[in-house]
């Protein structure tokens, strides 16, 4: 436990503040709130399914209204025609045209699970390079805690005439290069927090700390991650894009069946001394002669092919590196282990033998300074360890398509 708390890593520290902490489950629940992202998918929703709505609707009726009027024999006759006509779809591209906007509708969604799935990954990023930065901003401090009361030994062994003004000049110059640090490290972890604050709700009111353990989730095997690919929401997306090519292109090669148009009305004739009516019936098919829908065809074929394509590309690189994120996962993860266990352990026996080697007069002012440094180092590599654990485990996760 020692061990834990000295990394600034383990479980006991993510508890404390726990409270008034934000956690990565509180930071993730907030983006699912982050409006800007919401009314934008949204919209890209509603927009594809208009498209399929109007691909599903019938033409309108048209209403014909005509009036001829002619002299024959001295005598005027006027003729008028009134009907309503119908086109009508035998040829069932609508029909197909319309599956295919509703599968693309359905592409879209599956887009915009991936632009969630990603824009929860990207929190993750930001939540931990935050806490890994506050971390780092809390090893400087009590690092240089540690050198103020050094530099009352110094001043004890001075009034003793065991030291002499070199040490406490040595000593006030490594004080200035850690509080130097310390600045840098308060201003790299406040531009990490507006970055994590820029992908959350702007009205959430926010803690001033993070908590959370920086060392990787739960690692399954690499047969789930794999598996988990098979649900790929960009790839699924890919695949309703082929399936909506693939309708399309059915509905361009059904072109050359004529569509007709049906129409039925009256007509009437005025003239001199008579005038009558009948009914009016009228039937029009276009003639597919030239446009047969070739143009259309190939443009669907080329777009499915291409769908298709880039499907089995993105899929094959997805499976290539989830096995190499599986493994940089499972490496950095005991490796982050193994250096805490040996190296932070012999970094604090050391740092307690050149103190009290020191205050024997056993050892100078540069040897205990650089114990210190040894042991602030491996505290912080140990952090950054973790960080990159954690990093290449997000990584993994968004790979496979999965949302822990």
């Amino acid at each position: 436990m020692g061990l834990l708390l000295l990394a600034g890593l383990g479980p006991s520290t993510a508890a404390v503040g726990a409270g008034s902490a934000l956690t990565i489950e509180r930071a993730l629940s907030l983006s699912e709130e982050y409006a800007p992202l919401q009314r934008e998918l949204q919209a890209e929703v509603e927009l594809a399914e208009s498209r399929a709505l109007e691909a599903s609707l019938w033409p309108n009726p048209r209403l014909n209204l005509s009036q001829e009027r002619f002299s024959a024999d001295g005598s005027e006759t006027t003729q008028r025609f009134y009907s309503l006509s119908q086109e009508f779809d035998l040829s069932g591209q609508r029909g197909l045209r319309t599956r295919a906007a509703r599968a693309r509708a359905e592409g879209v969604r599956r887009g915009n699970t991936w632009t969630r799935l990603e824009h929860r990954a990207r929190v993750r990023e930001r939540f931990f390079v935050v806490l890994a930065q506050r971390r780092r901003v809390a090893a400087l401090q009590e690092s240089l805690e540690r050198l103020d009361r050094v530099a009352g030994i110094v001043a004890e062994r001075r009034r003793a005439g065991a030291a002499s003004g070199y040490d406490q000049r040595r000593l006030e110059r490594e004080g200035a290069a850690l509080r130097a640090q310390l600045r840098q490290a308060r201003a790299e972890r406040a531009r990490a927090w507006s970055a994590l604050r820029a992908l959350l709700p702007e009205s959430a009111s926010l803690p001033e700390k993070v908590a959370g353990t920086l060392r990787p989730g739960e690692v399954a095997s690499l047969a789930r991650y794999r598996e988990a690919l098979n649900r790929r929401a960009d790839l699924r997306r890919l695949q309703a894009e082929a399936r909506a090519a693939g309708l399309s292109r059915r509905a361009a090669n059904r072109a050359w069946i004529p569509d007709p148009t049906v129409g039925l009305g009256y007509t009437t004739v005025d003239q001199p001394g008579a005038e009558g009516g009948g009914p009016l019936l009228e039937l029009a098919f276009p003639m597919p002669v030239f446009d047969r829908g070739q143009a259309q065809a190939a443009a669907a074929s080329a777009r499915q092919t291409r769908a298709e394509a880039r499907y089995r590309r993105l899929l094959e690189q997805a499976r290539a590196r989830v096995g190499g994120l599986w493994r940089q996962t499972r490496e950095l993860d005991e490796a982050t282990t193994e250096f805490r266990q040996q190296a932070l352990a012999k970094s604090r026996e050391v740092t307690e033998i050149a103190e009290t080697a020191y205050r024997a007069g056993e050892l100078g002012i540069l040897e205990l300074l650089d114990a210190y440094r040894g042991q602030l180092d491996a505290r912080l590599r140990a952090l950054e360890m973790a960080r990159a654990a954690r990093a290449s485990w997000i990584d993994l996760v968004r790979t496979a398509g999965s949302r822990p």
